[in-house]
């Protein structure tokens, strides 16, 4: 285990890790964000401990950060519907997309489709494109956003149903797969088609009735596997794609499991929740993959 000390300059500073994730060019270097706004950069080597404090969304609540594969910049979201694309050297905002108007969407209808209609819980960068990302949140949508114009160029849904409702980082993408988690009692978590904005299966939860799905969180583990931990089971499951079962899990939490990681081969996964993980103290259980 091992364990990182933010350094909070305000009260408000002690509320919960959210964001948290390795610079892709240089894997000693973590940025994090804090629920209420301050966005961290930290060397992980360095003995000193020295955080520096990069930005702050003063009167945003951010849920989520993102950097993208191609290195260029980083994106954070969250309460206030918006999503800010910054650049790494000046660690400022140079593009916002999202909403002309504050607090939840109460318009009509079909303008959802071009913003979210409440608070963002994840967000991705493509790891095809360095021109789109994809966001998803409490409003059952998932929409996908062309940097270049600002806009959603795709809201993925069925034909039958609204979208996912996302409550954690339960959105990864893999190519032109898009896997998702929503806080749902079953049917939680869904595999999309990017380029073609639909469903393309839905993959099982292993849960008793009585307490239900209700997935937190999902990543790719590989090319073959998904996997998701749930608000209400207090544990990690992994699921076959191809096969559409649970093949393993992660157990012995006490509560929600609310993080996952996976290693860059998709052999190694790890999950993170109470009491193993608190704030940015990490204290894991691995799960290896078999070939």
């Amino acid at each position: 285990s091992a364990k990182l000390t933010c350094c909070p300059s305000r009260k408000s500073d002690q509320l919960p890790v959210t964001g948290l994730q390795f610079r892709p060019s240089d894997r000693a270097e973590m940025l994090y964000c804090l629920a209420s706004g301050p966005i961290f950069l930290q060397r992980i080597e360095d003995e000193a401990n020295v955080v520096d404090v990069m930005s702050a969304e003063e009167d945003n609540e951010i849920n989520t950060l993102d950097i993208s594969e191609f290195g260029y910049y980083f994106c954070t979201a969250g309460k206030d519907r918006n999503i800010r694309i910054y650049d790494w050297e000046k660690f400022k905002p140079f593009s916002v997309l999202g909403p002309l108007t504050e607090g939840d969407y109460i318009g009509p209808p079909e303008d959802t489709l071009t913003q979210h209609g409440k608070r963002i819980f994840s967000v991705k960068f493509s790891n095809e494109s360095p021109y789109h990302l994809v966001s998803g949140g409490w409003d059952n949508s998932v929409k996908v956003w062309d940097m270049r114009t600002n806009q959603v160029v795709k809201s993925m849904s069925t034909a039958s149903t609204l979208g996912p409702k996302l409550c954690g980082d339960a959105l990864a993408i893999k190519g032109d797969l898009c896997v998702t988690g929503s806080l749902l009692p079953e049917n939680a978590i869904e595999l999309w088609s990017i380029k073609e904005g639909r469903r393309i299966a839905v993959l099982p939860y292993e849960s008793p009735k009585l307490r239900g799905e209700y997935v937190l969180v999902v990543k790719f583990c590989g090319d073959s596997h998904v996997i998701a931990g749930s608000a209400t089971c207090h544990d990690a499951q992994i699921i076959s794609i191809a096969q559409e079962k649970v093949v393993s899990r992660i157990d012995g939490f006490r509560r929600s499991v609310s993080s996952l990681a996976v290693s860059n081969s998709g052999k190694v996964a790890v999950a993170g929740g109470a009491p193993y993980i608190s704030f940015v103290e990490t204290m894991t259980t691995p799960f290896f993959l078999e070939t």
